[in-house]
């Protein structure tokens, strides 16, 4: 990976290289490899657009056809101030270099062309051989509103044709899957300027998929004995100062409610109220674990430039819970953890080769970023890593990646396209319990401070949503289906056998409508399969007058006549069965 990453890192020089040739003029941002690929962000002084793309290839290939070698060179803040002299974002970043103490910053030149840059890179560009430039978007500087609005140009480098056929072929699907584009289609949520951006609004559709995905969660942590919380939406600053959420979470945070003369926060995070309610009163060995569950209302404010539909919203519900635990019992509790978030992705049909688990570890070069003692970080790090290799989950590390409290791990899932998702947190936490002093009297008599377990399997609502509209295109199981079966007439007079059917499926907790328009039995069909409606019931003359029904798939394959109550019992056990 890391190979391919600075293959795409490399490729991402080559593009601004091609830029500059074609307009020199052209300010110059940053040019990251990425997960899929790499990108560029200039400063157009005329504005381009997706047609100008195979034109920037052509000078690309030109240049890689040159050989030229990358080739580091390291220069005091004063000097690389002067080469930049004419690009003002690339100046911008050394004074931020500069702040951070560096006293001298490294470029790499290739050819004629220099540019800021910490690497690595390829020995030179001939490497370069499998690579394709893909679409055009807009991207505020340093991914601020109040920054200028640049040109990002995204592209992808591989290192063989068919991996990058493969990648093609994943984003055509990928358009055809877009969550904003099925959620529309299915009518499942929508969002309004007037409400604000990046704040959802689910439709009665949409709704019953996040009630459905809701209960399911409380039945299951009632089984593992989780047990039920509710907390406000807001809270007072010092509460989030405690926490350390001020500072070092603050720009995620809304600006604060004055209220009385004091600052109310809406909450970014469940774990500071649940903290207080766990020290609501004395506690015992005896009682721990506590597992303290809520599906809880959260509020971020994630940059203009970063929202996307469900997939990053400023307003999100999180299947939350947090276990207080002694410290012998925390490498099994998150053991627990790793196996709850096992069945539930078990249940949505993944399997292991689908999910994967992200360590997250601190970045030596940024302490400013994290607090707490380095001796609890260590120890919450071994006991996460000896329960990871017990659940024999694969997993990574990614450096960086920790909370500002300590290690945590991310679940990775894969969808049926090969997309991955981050979609859920788990975190080992050692320091907020000192910080809230969380203790408990041990079997001695002694205060123990509690091992707190930060979790939520199933992540927000509105990603793991986003997540599953994409890995089943729209045609979620069964038990999922807003509409689980709809009813046809094929004419009016089957209209009375086809509301008697209907009303049965409601008596026994189906989601059911009839289609009474005035259509086609074809036209009434196809809506039906466009709206992914698991079954169609079809009614006429002969069903009617053999007490039967016949039964169609949203994919089209014929069931044949059937006995309704036959139908029944198999479509309520597929259902219980979350098949």
């Amino acid at each position: 990976m890391n190979d391919l990453k600075t293959l795409r890192h490399s490729a991402s020089h080559v593009l601004a290289m091609a830029v500059l040739k074609l307009c020199p003029d052209t300010k110059l941002g940053i040019g990251p490899a990425i997960e899929n690929g790499f990108y560029y962000d200039f400063g157009f002084k005329n504005p381009i657009s997706e047609s100008d793309l195979p034109k920037i290839e052509k000078v690309m290939w030109e240049i890689i056809k040159r050989g030229d070698d990358f080739v580091k060179q390291e220069v005091s803040i004063k000097e690389a101030l002067e080469i930049e002299k004419d690009q003002l974002y690339k100046k911008e970043l050394i004074l931020d270099l500069e702040k951070e103490g560096n006293k001298k910053v490294s470029f790499y030149k290739t050819g004629k062309f220099i540019d800021l840059c910490a690497g690595p890179h390829l020995k030179d560009v001939s490497k370069i051989n499998i690579f394709k430039l893909l679409t055009v978007a807009g991207a505020y500087w340093k991914g601020s509103e109040n920054n200028p609005m640049l040109t990002r140009i995204y592209g992808t480098a591989f290192e063989s044709q068919k991996e990058l056929e493969k990648y093609l072929w994943q984003l055509e699907e990928t358009k055809k899957r877009d969550h904003r584009k099925i959620g529309k289609e299915l009518d499942l949520f929508t969002f309004s300027e007037e409400v604000g951006p990046g704040l959802p609004l689910w439709t009665p559709k949409g709704t019953i998929i996040r009630e459905e995905l809701e209960s399911w969660a409380k039945e299951t942590e009632n089984a593992w004995g989780y047990v039920r919380v509710s907390t406000p939406h807001i809270g007072k600053h010092n509460l989030y100062e405690i926490s350390g959420h001020i500072p070092y979470y603050k720009d995620d945070m809304y600006p604060p409610m004055n209220i009385d003369g004091e600052d109310y926060y809406l909450k970014g995070m469940n774990c500071p109220h649940h903290h207080m309610i766990y020290l609501s009163k004395p506690r015992s060995y005896k009682e721990l674990p506590l597992r303290l569950a809520e599906y809880g209302t959260v509020y971020r404010y994630e940059q203009s430039g970063t929202l996307f539909g469900l997939m990053r919203a400023r307003s999100i519900a999180q299947n939350d819970a947090h276990i207080y635990c002694t410290e012998e019992q925390a490498e099994e509790e998150f053991l627990n953890v790793l196996k709850l978030h096992e069945y539930y992705y078990n249940a949505l049909g993944l399997t292991k080769d689908d999910y994967k688990i992200v360590i997250g570890l601190p970045d030596k070069k940024k302490k400013n970023k994290y607090h707490g003692d380095k001796k609890l970080w260590d120890k919450a790090e071994k006991i996460m890593r000896s329960a990871i290799k017990k659940s024999k989950i694969s997993h990574i590390d990614d450096i960086g990646g920790a909370a500002f409290y300590g290690p945590k791990i991310d679940f990775n899932v894969t969808s049926s396209i090969g997309r991955e998702f981050g979609i859920s947190t788990n975190q080992l936490d050692l320091f907020m319990p000192r910080r809230f002093n969380l203790t408990y009297t041990d079997a001695k008599g002694d205060k123990q401070f509690a091992v707190v377990i930060h979790r939520a399997p199933l992540g927000s609502h509105e990603r793991f949503i986003g997540f599953l509209i994409e890995h089943f295109a729209g045609a979620f199981p069964v038990w999922l289906s807003p509409i689980q079966v709809t009813v046809i007439p094929i004419s009016d007079k089957n209209l009375k056998y086809a509301q008697k059917i209907s009303q049965n499926l409601k008596d026994n907790e189906i989601r059911v409508e009839i289609d009474d328009r005035s259509e086609t039995m074809q036209a009434k069909i196809r809506k039906a399969t466009l709206e992914k409606i698991p079954y169609m019931i079809i009614v006429g003359g002969k069903e009617e007058s053999l007490g039967k029904i016949s039964i169609r798939t949203r994919e089209g394959k014929d069931l044949g006549s059937k006995n309704f109550d036959q139908f029944l019992k198999e479509l309520k056990l597929e259902i219980e069965n979350k098949k």
